[in-house]
């Protein structure tokens, strides 16, 4: 099987939980028939939502080098679990030197295969206002709901001031608010286009039709790497290609 290498950092813990996740994805009956996984855990990384709203550092150096170490250790291909920080890809791609699958372009094509038309974005304000999945949606045919400013805060919130700070509680009164406004705009399904949304969505105990965009690549990436997928993903459509996109 190939190797997958992971830039990580972006946090600790949502690294941890998208290796849980593709481990957890392959079906394996003894360690030989696991994937070989090449995580960096680069937490030099500067915050990808600082520097897309002008208030911080450029990310990109460090995103560069975390992809030369995994590449130079033997990683065949790439993917990072940091929604926002795929806002700096085209950047990176000129540089590269294997092929990376993007989450973003992972997620709108398994929001296709599900038919939806209409899916809400829960995220930080970086991965919002950069418009990434806005695109990818769009060329998908998928319309996206957005978070007003006081969502967005109040989903924001909760990603830094929550689950980046270790709380293991959190009063999620504004973010239901949120989901329940949403789903009255039209929303079929929610992304979790954050990697902490995952952590969030357990840890305070949130319901709602989420799509799990960690789940998606870590599936994707399963596959991409040779392995047989144990999917944890709504049943009955098709399945993600095991193509590698290269962006």
């Amino acid at each position: 099987m190939k190797t997958i290498g992971i830039i990580g950092g972006m946090g600790p813990m949502a690294t941890v939980d998208l290796m849980q996740k593709i481990i957890l994805a392959t079906d394996a009956r003894e360690d030989q028939e696991h994937i070989h996984l090449l995580i960096d855990n680069n937490t030099d990384i500067p915050d990808r939502t600082a520097a897309i709203l002008g208030q911080g550092t450029s990310p990109v150096p460090e995103l560069l080098k975390s992809a030369d170490r995994l590449t130079a250790q033997g990683a065949d291909f790439l993917i990072m679990g940091c929604n926002t920080a795929h806002f700096f890809l085209p950047l990176m791609m000129p540089f590269l030197k294997i092929p990376f699958i993007s989450m973003i372009e992972a997620t709108a094509e398994f929001c296709q295969q599900q038919g939806l038309k209409k899916v809400g974005l829960l995220a930080s304000a970086g991965t919002c206002h950069s418009g990434i999945y806005q695109r990818a949606l769009h060329y998908a045919g998928i319309e996206t709901i957005q978070p007003d400013e006081a969502q967005e805060t109040a989903i924001h919130d909760m990603i830094y001031t929550g689950v980046k700070a270790g709380r293991d509680y959190y009063d999620t009164t504004q973010v239901r608010k949120v989901l329940a406004d949403m789903t009255a705009a039209g929303a079929e399904a929610f992304i979790l286009g954050c990697t902490e949304m995952p952590l969030a969505i357990s840890q305070y105990q949130l319901e709602g039709n989420f799509l799990d965009a960690t789940q998606i690549l870590a599936e994707k990436a399963a596959a991409a790497a040779g392995a047989k997928v144990i999917s944890r993903l709504p049943a009955g459509k098709a399945v993600l290609s095991t193509e590698i996109s290269t962006y």
